[in-house]
């Protein structure tokens, strides 16, 4: 990562930065909450499916984000400072951004896809986290333990980028949308040499993240990452996609390989590689999944796949 890119993400990004930082420092993994069946498909495809956010638990969640953005960027204080800033810079750019973000925003609710993993750290090892347990995976629940290096990945292969959860309602999202302008007005002369097109890019890019990674502070103990893939925006021609039914839901379904792609610098991705370990949920069938899941494991080239089989020994009612 260049100086400048790094410079520009300290400003427009740092909660991101930091809570990459964070995951070094805690020895903190990902993990994805699903159903038996699901991770059995990950495994034997080699891939992760990426889904339209219209299917997602709570539709509105997308909303809530454009929502919050919208109610700062209008607030008299914050959003008339963030727009004096930017104009004082650049006369007219606030005119150009609406109209980028306006233009694009059907899109953002229509054709946007996702996948979700939570961070798990270390201390969840042996058991998992009960309230993900409850709510994820039905009754025959596995939890995917993740390498997470695949996911920050410096590559843009892919065109999806991953992205963590900020927990926020309508008044947590002012403060930091302030802050946001506090820290564009501090390096004026530095977003100045970005030049005009560079922060317009920036901006549509946070603000793009603001809506499709803003979501209600009371499932703030998910502690969900994203990643997020808008074919519409940007293809991939490593993405395949695909008519699937799920829940009774025909969809079309983004897929990611589960392989190691040297000339897009993307490594780490292999089964072997990715799945650090499987830590089987509260159910009636543990040792079944459990043997099944090694033998899976085994098909898909890991050694001594039994050591990353994990039983989740928490009383599930």
């Amino acid at each position: 990562m260049d100086e400048t890119h790094a410079k520009a993400l300290s400003i427009f990004y740092p909660e991101i930065l930091r809570k990459a930082d964070a995951l070094d420092e805690n020895n903190v993994q990902f993990v994805q909450y699903t159903s038996a069946d699901a991770a059995m498909s990950i495994i034997k495809n080699e891939e992760i499916w990426l889904r339209n956010t219209q299917c997602m638990n709570d539709y509105r969640e997308i909303d809530h984000g454009i929502d919050c953005l919208i109610t700062a960027f209008k607030n008299e204080s914050d959003g008339k400072l963030f727009q004096d800033t930017l104009e004082n810079i650049f006369p007219g750019i606030i005119k150009e951004i609406i109209e980028l973000f306006d233009g694009w925003l059907p899109h953002l609710r229509s054709s946007t896809y996702i996948a979700c993993v939570s961070e798990h750290p270390q201390e969840e090892n042996a058991y998992g986290r009960l309230s993900m347990w409850r709510a994820y995976g039905g009754k025959r629940a596995v939890a995917l333990v993740l390498n997470k290096e695949p996911f920050r990945a410096e590559t843009d292969i892919f065109h999806a980028y991953s992205h963590p959860v900020a927990y926020q309602d309508a008044d947590d999202f002012s403060i930091k949308f302030g802050e946001l302008c506090q820290r564009i007005k501090q390096n004026s002369d530095f977003v100045e040499k970005l030049g005009r097109q560079g922060v317009i890019n920036y901006i549509f890019d946070i603000f793009k993240t603001y809506a499709l990674c803003t979501k209600h502070p009371g499932f703030s103990e998910e502690r969900e990452w994203r990643v997020v893939y808008n074919p519409a925006m940007r293809a991939s021609k490593y993405i395949s996609s695909n008519i699937e039914s799920i829940d009774e839901i025909p969809q079309e379904v983004y897929k990611i390989p589960l392989k190691n792609i040297p000339e897009g610098n993307f490594y780490g991705a292999t089964i072997p590689e990715f799945i650090e370990k499987i830590i089987i949920g509260p159910n009636d069938h543990q040792l079944l999944l459990g043997k099944t899941f090694e033998k899976l494991l085994e098909n898909a080239g890991c050694e001594n796949p039994w050591e990353k089989i994990k039983y989740s020994g928490i009383p599930l009612r």
